[in-house]
């Protein structure tokens, strides 16, 4: 086999696949994490390692002003393995990497101010301290190699990876909880996960880049980076905005509530990201596509990628939104002693996976169509609603006020972007998404909330939830395809992968058949 064929780019329905299945893969294992390492810590060691964790996330996002989709859309019209490749990696991580051990410092004289004074746990400050270190050392890294898996489409290598990672997080949590069952255990844990990944990703990386090319590459690399930047520096606000609404609910109940409540507030929360994990993992194979075609002058292929991904991703988001959202009580019961009271928030946060896919969907549409711009003032709008909202709504009502706030930020930030968008695509998406295709969606979610809710309610424990992740399942499929959710295309879509599958079982059966020794039937 040619170089040229081990290496060339997936196509855009691969990639979207793996994409899916590592986002399913992660967000079942995720689930089982959770509920593992709720019950071998408890829900106050939950709480603490939510707040240690929170400079992180904050650092994670506010050290970025969004050079990774910049360098997506700069790498995506290049070959795998061309030396430029390396030359604009290397550039954007030298950056990335002085900009986030830079916000990694700052973030350690703050979080010793707040841990210190409103948060008033000042015990804390020291493995929020070494959880920022892994971040710089090791998270971050890995991160921007990602960068480079995604520009090329490679969902399966990530799915490895990414599979790596979780079940590396899952048993060095347990492991540590023998030794060290507190929140020194968790960050441990966190910390080793992403150094194993990272090496995985090291040892993957060689196939879609060169690890070492002519200096003169490095340097054109380094030229090429203010150009780079200039666009990414448009998205920084709104990534910053972003990354403020994700992470608000953990800070506005550390100042406000208690640390149970944090820790409550975390496992519920913790259940929506890993969904929202299939926003990033499906968007690294979305992005790249719809610059290509977008380049190409395929303005209906733009829209048609654009419109499929946004419905198959609410579609696969919403399943499990109304499956746990129905068996709320029974899913946080699962946890243990004192994590009942995120009950009333979780069908909410389940919510925000879905709206945040479609609200990101668009925003790479604006990207790819040369307008970061809009996104950053759409987002700015969302962290506003989000923080005004969640003070407020907390203060009054507690977890679920501040689910309540989740949701109308991304619901504004969806709708003006939806707003935005239709002024500048040349094929409107209600061509492709049509009223009835939506009225199914909604339909089947709501059917398979009210299933759920009965049998997690008339079944008890473990059972209920079982019992409620299943029919909830056939409910939301049955009221899907029989309301019209499936379009012709789906249909023919899968049709041809039923046909893939024969035509790949029967090659599969010829090889075999010549590769066995002569007379092998008759022995």
């Amino acid at each position: 086999m040619s170089r040229r064929a081990t290496t060339a780019r997936a196509s855009f329905r691969e990639g979207f696949a793996f994409a899916g299945l590592s986002s399913v893969a992660g967000a079942c294992l995720s689930l089982v994490s959770g509920i593992v390492v709720a019950r071998l810590y408890g829900i106050d060691t939950i709480g603490a390692f939510a707040l240690a964790a929170a400079p992180s996330g904050a650092v994670w996002f506010l050290s970025s002003v969004r050079e990774q989709p910049a360098l997506v859309r700069a790498l995506a019209p290049l070959e795998p393995r061309d030396p430029r490749v390396t030359g604009l990696w290397v550039a954007v991580f030298t950056f990335s990497q002085a900009l986030t051990t830079v916000a990694a410092g700052a973030a350690v004289g703050l979080t010793y101010v707040v841990f210190n004074g409103p948060i008033d746990h000042p015990e804390l400050f020291l493995p929020a301290v070494v959880a920022l270190g892994s971040t710089v050392v090791l998270s971050n890294p890995a991160w921007n190699l990602d960068t480079v898996f995604g520009a090329f489409r490679a969902g399966r290598q990530l799915f490895w990876v990414r599979l790596n990672q979780s079940v590396s997080y899952l048993v060095f949590a347990i492991l540590a909880s023998f030794v060290m069952p507190t929140v020194w255990g968790l960050v441990a844990a966190l910390a080793a996960s992403w150094a194993t990944s990272l090496l995985h990703r090291l040892v993957r990386i060689g196939r879609w880049m060169r690890l070492v090319v002519p200096r003169a590459q490095v340097g054109a690399g380094f030229r090429a980076l203010p150009g780079v930047l200039r666009f990414a520096l448009k998205l920084a606000p709104g990534f910053v905005a972003y990354g403020a609404s994700a992470e608000s609910g953990t800070w506005i109940l550390g100042i406000t509530a208690s640390v149970p409540a944090v820790g409550a507030w975390n496992r519920a929360w913790m259940f929506a990201q890993r969904l929202q994990d299939v926003n990033g993992r499906v968007f690294d194979m979305v992005l790249p596509t719809l610059v290509e075609r977008r380049r190409s002058g395929d303005h209906e292929g733009f829209t048609r990628a654009l419109t499929d991904s946004m419905r198959y991703l609410a579609t696969a988001l919403l399943l499990p939104a109304a499956v746990g959202g129905g068996a709320a009580a029974g899913v946080m019961g699962l946890f243990g002693p004192g994590f009942a009271r995120a009950d009333n928030a979780l069908p909410l946060l389940l919510l925000v996976p879905a709206l945040v896919a479609v609200a990101t969907l668009q925003a790479h549409a604006l990207l790819a169509l040369d307008r970061p711009g809009r996104i950053s003032v759409l987002q700015v709008a969302r962290l506003v609603t989000t923080l005004g909202a969640g003070v407020a709504l907390t203060v009054w009502i507690g977890i679920t006020g501040m689910a309540v706030a989740m949701v109308a930020g991304c619901v504004l930030q969806a709708g003006l972007q939806a707003r935005v968008l239709g002024g500048d695509l040349v094929v409107p998406i209600r061509r492709l998404w049509t009223p009835r295709s939506v009225f199914a969606l909604v339909a089947a979610y709501a059917a398979a909330f009210a299933c759920a809710r009965l049998l997690d309610a008339i079944l008890p424990g473990v059972a209920g939830v079982l019992a409620a992740g299943g029919g909830g399942t056939l409910c939301f499929v049955a009221v899907l395809v029989s309301a019209g959710g499936l379009l012709p295309r789906d249909r023919e879509r899968l049709a041809d992968l039923r046909l893939r599958r024969v035509r790949t079982a029967s090659r599969y059966a010829e090889e075999r058949r010549l590769l066995e020794p002569q007379g092998a039937g008759q022995q």
